[in-house]
């Protein structure tokens, strides 16, 4: 009866042993950290946005969404340093030569008075929405203040944000530089097409290389079809 005890528990102990060798790696997946941010969602929801959570879940992420009012411009100060993976998707304005990108930071007369200082420096503008430039990325993101990984800004003429985030210590960056209305729909679905790529083991410029392929062989090289642009480590993987 001792003999039979002892090999059961044997056999307990070796289970539990296997379970967390294989439950190590998925702990240590987990700290992969990914945030999509969508300040427009109200006026401008996202084709497929869940498709874009799991994407990035099965590529090992713990993934945050944070939509209109939540990506506030206190958020966009200090938030963003936490992720690995940043994904914003915003639209831009112009205000006296300089670009302008949409938070979410609500539209009200009194932010006019709460941004004072920051409106005079031309990091941040108050027009079309609550936007902020890359002279307030570049002042609330130093060198290697971010995570080096990759940010992929969805949006018209997204391309000028590129230098801020790569002087911060992102490793790559992928936007777009055409002007095309999120509310077509078009980069969402090429984005989430790209995001695939991404997901599946491929590079920043593999990835983009596959789209454009994909974009040409289904749509036609002629087609007026919003073209990604990546820069940074064109070999990095997420």
């Amino acid at each position: 009866m001792k003999r039979v005890l002892i090999v059961a528990l044997f056999l307990i102990s070796l289970v539990t042993g296997s379970c967390s060798a294989f439950a190590a790696p998925l702990f240590s997946q987990a700290n992969k950290q990914a945030v999509i941010l969508l300040p427009l969602e109200e006026w401008m929801s996202t084709w497929n946005r869940n498709t874009y959570v799991s994407l990035l879940e099965r590529a090992g992420y713990s993934v945050d969404v944070l939509t209109d009012g939540n990506v506030s411009i206190s958020f966009l100060r200090t938030g963003l340093a936490r992720y690995d993976i940043i994904i914003l998707r915003t639209d831009s304005f112009q205000y006296e030569g300089m670009d302008y990108f949409c938070s979410g930071e609500p539209f009200t007369y009194g932010a006019r008075h709460t941004y004072s200082a920051e409106i005079s420096s031309q990091e941040v503008s108050v027009g079309a929405c609550v936007g902020f430039s890359t002279l307030f990325l570049r002042d609330n993101y130093p060198a290697n203040s971010l995570r080096h990984g990759l940010v992929f800004v969805i949006g018209s003429d997204s391309g000028v944000l590129a230098s801020s985030f790569l002087a911060s210590g992102a490793a790559a960056f992928i936007g777009y530089f055409e002007t095309f209305s999120l509310s077509w729909g078009r980069m969402d679905v090429f984005s989430e097409k790209l995001l695939s790529y991404l997901a599946s083991g491929s590079s920043v410029s593999d990835s983009v290389l596959q789209l454009t392929i994909y974009v040409h062989l289904g749509h036609g090289g002629t087609a007026n079809w919003p073209s990604v642009y990546w820069t940074g480590d064109g070999t990095y993987k997420i």
